[in-house]
């Protein structure tokens, strides 16, 4: 059998899990200025050219130069006079919409390494996009969807109105199993200028054709997709697991050392394959097994572009993977 120093799977690390999310999201709001936000979506949005005429932006302040910044928002005449490179702060006059897609079908219920449901890290990252979407203005629309319905829930509000609204629809669905196909061909009829989408699902549901689906979503939309890495149910390490399709045990005779390196294998290349696929189109793929390390992921894809130098159609992920090496 195959060894490892695994943290033991719980349930109960599921309520740790949520509250130290709760407590970070609190933390980031309380630290997060309309110039990192706008900074952190542009980054995502870079290379997707809006269709709108005009700047979009009006004067909001000025402020010094940091690493990062784009050539084009220096006001050369403040700069001059104060003898130091000045950075023109600008607010958006152009509200552009902020699409949350997230896959509610009845897989989502599977368990990841800390205890959560793939349902509950996939909500918690929506939520720290909407935060992000809400301080630079923008609207947002939720999306939820299986095989049995698609939900467009109107929300108008803050944050703390946007997460109640979030676990009320989470908490009463009807759940059916996953559909992506529909979520995705829903998805291609948003007009292209209406800003960033963000799909939130399994990191291991999306198939070959709604693959190609996604890359021709891309090629219109900013576009975040956010993979939950599960429990391996051949791996020893972790307790019989419930299939949550069918409500079955995993058989006994099937937790094998081989059938789990090779699932292990498989979802790995799978994963490698969605992100060079996105990449391609200048998007971002963020893959996490629980809501901490989820938040980790993307405040450090923040963090290094913010540290490294930016070069025009940029893409977040480009940029990361860049300051990394």
């Amino acid at each position: 059998m195959r060894k490892t120093e695994r943290t033991p799977y719980s349930p109960s690390l599921a309520e740790e899990e949520q509250a130290l999310f709760r407590s970070r999201v609190e933390s980031f709001a309380s630290r997060l200025t309309l110039p990192l936000s706008q900074h952190a979506l542009g980054l995502l949005e870079g290379e997707h050219q809006s269709d709108m005429s005009g700047n979009g932006f009006d004067f909001l302040d000025l402020r010094e130069y940091q690493a990062g910044d784009s050539a084009q928002a220096i006001d050369w005449q403040a700069s001059a006079r104060l003898s130091r490179p000045i950075v023109v702060n600008r607010q958006k006059d152009v509200i552009s919409t902020s699409w949350l897609l997230l896959d509610t079908g009845q897989e989502m219920m599977s368990v990841t390494p800390s205890g959560e449901t793939a349902l509950q890290v996939a909500s918690n990252a929506l939520r720290l996009f909407a935060l992000l979407s809400l301080r630079r203005s923008d609207e947002i629309s939720l999306v939820l969807a299986d095989s049995g319905t698609i939900s467009r829930l109107p929300f108008n509000g803050g944050y703390a109105k946007f997460d109640t609204t979030l676990r009320d629809a989470v908490e009463g669905r009807a759940f059916a199993p996953r559909d992506l196909t529909a979520l995705l061909r829903y998805a291609q009829k948003i007009p292209r200028q209406d800003g960033l989408i963000v799909l939130a699902t399994d990191a291991t549901a999306l198939t070959t054709e709604q693959t190609q689906l996604m890359t021709q979503l891309s090629q219109d939309h900013a576009l975040v997709v956010v993979g939950v890495s599960t429990l391996n149910p051949f791996d020893s390490a972790w307790p019989l697991l419930t299939d949550s399709s069918t409500g079955r045990k995993m058989p006994a005779f099937l937790r094998d050392a081989s059938l789990s390196q090779e699932l292990d294998r498989r979802r790995t290349a799978l994963n490698e394959a969605l992100r060079l696929q996105l990449r391609r189109h200048a998007d971002t793929y963020v893959s996490a097994s629980s809501s901490q390390e989820m938040i980790d992921t993307v405040l450090k894809l923040i963090s290094t572009s913010m540290k490294s130098p930016r070069h025009a159609h940029q893409s977040l992920l480009a940029t990361a993977q860049k300051g990394g090496k």
